[in-house]
């Protein structure tokens, strides 16, 4: 534990910014009506929100769906698609650290955003439960050590946090805290209050970009981990935010990469793949901005659309001279064909930002 907590200040960073092998010989079923050309910046202005099976799941593993408060239209994305989504996270909660005296220690934020009506109108039978995120925020390195350490925070916390699932009737919740390993009185006791309501206990991951990283996650630890959480949600996307002249999103080695790290045969359907829905502009002069494809649309026309082979995503220069990565119907095709054959489910950040014949694909 000492030596994990001398390294969370350079760990939490990675945070913030091979024994599964998979049958690449597996037969899809999908029947989708893609052209030859159908990734052209014509075709996209013309195809983008025509959709023949809103409903019909077709993706074999679990989806989760992320929406945020600041783009409405995700909330109407995922009542649209009622049915392609098992798990959807509204983005509402925050969880920050207090140091006044007098205050209760950990302070609940995003209450407000709840919406029991929208809740009812998106789940179904089997799919569309409720886990909203609460990340934790603005924490310093000795609000974490505090937190690793001291099972009385680890208790208040998940007090704090089963008092909101058992008001609103969430169907369990995810957590984004960073890297997990640092946290495991809080997982386990987290885990355990989640299954005694019976509710689904989904923890997020930083993607794995460095030797460093896998000494506090890799194959071992997320084995251990899986044994009490329900699902991972990992965040293979923004590869290039930091790069000068940027890059893919998401180059589907990378994302290879992260699964065959992580996962085994036994719990490889426990990993959720991150999918962004939401392109990234780069130019020299300015810093990266993430733009979200209903604004991509409005200057696409008459763009000429690059494939890149190696990454598998599309890009194009933009009427600044900027160079936009955004992703396709063929791209997001490739993510999904991939996710199948490593027998892992998706997460999409965030369906309000993506186009709407993207989730005909799931």
């Amino acid at each position: 534990m000492t030596i994990l907590l001398l390294l969370l200040p350079l760990l939490l960073s990675f945070a913030t910014v091979h024994c599964h092998c998979p049958d690449f010989h597996h037969e899809t079923q999908f029947t989708l009506a893609t052209l030859e050309n159908a990734n052209t910046a014509e075709s996209i202005l013309r195809l983008h929100d025509q959709v023949k099976e809103p409903h019909v799941k077709k993706f074999g593993g679990d989806t989760l769906a992320y929406v945020t408060p600041w783009n409405n239209r995700g909330y109407d994305v995922v009542k649209e698609f009622k049915g392609k989504f098992d798990y959807v996270s509204p983005v509402w909660y925050y969880v920050e650290r207090t140091n006044e005296p007098g205050d209760e220690i950990f302070k609940i934020i995003g209450e407000h955003d709840v919406d029991a009506k929208w809740m009812a109108e998106v789940r179904g039978p089997n799919t569309g439960k409720i886990v909203p995120r609460f990340q934790f925020r603005n924490w310093d390195f000795n609000g974490y050590q505090s937190f690793a350490s001291n099972p009385e925070d680890a208790h208040k916390m998940v007090e704090l946090l089963m008092g909101q699932v058992r008001k609103h009737g969430f169907d369990g919740i995810v957590v984004e805290c960073g890297y997990p390993t640092f946290f495991p009185l809080f997982i386990n006791n987290m885990a355990a209050a989640l299954h005694n309501d019976n509710k689904e206990f989904i923890v997020v991951l930083p993607p794995l970009r460095s030797a460093e990283q896998s000494k506090i996650l890799n194959r071992d630890i997320f084995a251990s981990l899986a044994q009490v959480v329900d699902r991972f949600s990992i965040m293979t996307y923004d590869y290039s935010s930091h790069a000068p002249h940027g890059g893919p999103s998401a180059p589907v080695d990378w994302i290879m990469d992260n699964i065959e790290q992580l996962t085994n045969d036994e719990n490889a359907h426990q990993l959720l793949v991150g999918i962004n829905l939401y392109a990234m502009s780069y130019q020299e002069t300015r810093m990266p901005e993430a733009k979200i494809l209903s604004s991509v649309l409005e200057t696409l026309d008459g763009k000429e659309l690059e494939w890149d082979e190696e990454s598998e995503e599309h890009w194009f220069e933009d009427d600044d001279g900027s160079k936009v990565w955004m992703p396709t119907r063929k791209s997001i095709e490739k993510r999904v064909h991939l996710a199948e054959d490593y027998e892992v489910g998706l997460s999409l950040w965030e369906v309000g930002q993506g186009l709407d014949y993207f989730y005909e694909l799931l």
